[in-house]
């Protein structure tokens, strides 16, 4: 695998995490996040509930998990879930 090839945002992954089953196996738990830019042509709407475009997708170990809103894409690579925790659930 070629790493000089892959995206500014998946090199980083790919150093940090490893190359492993890349772009075959990918774990949101196991292996690192990151986000890419989804093509515009293909937005979908984001789960999140804010009811606008998917602008990013959310990855692990090269293979697309998750698309989402910016928001919410920073939010996945971060904790692990696209919507935000509920008052009171985190305290």
């Amino acid at each position: 695998m070629d790493t000089s090839k892959l995206p500014p945002a998946a090199r980083s992954a790919a150093m940090r995490g490893g190359t492993e089953g890349w772009g075959s196996v990918g774990d949101s738990s196991a292996h690192v996040r990151y986000t890419v830019p989804v093509d515009p042509k293909s937005r979908r709407r984001c789960g999140c509930g804010c009811k606008r475009r998917a602008t990013h997708m959310g990855m692990a170990n090269g293979v697309g998990l998750v698309t989402a809103c910016e928001l919410a894409a920073r939010r996945w690579v971060k904790t692990g879930e696209t919507k935000a925790a509920q008052r009171g659930e985190g305290e």
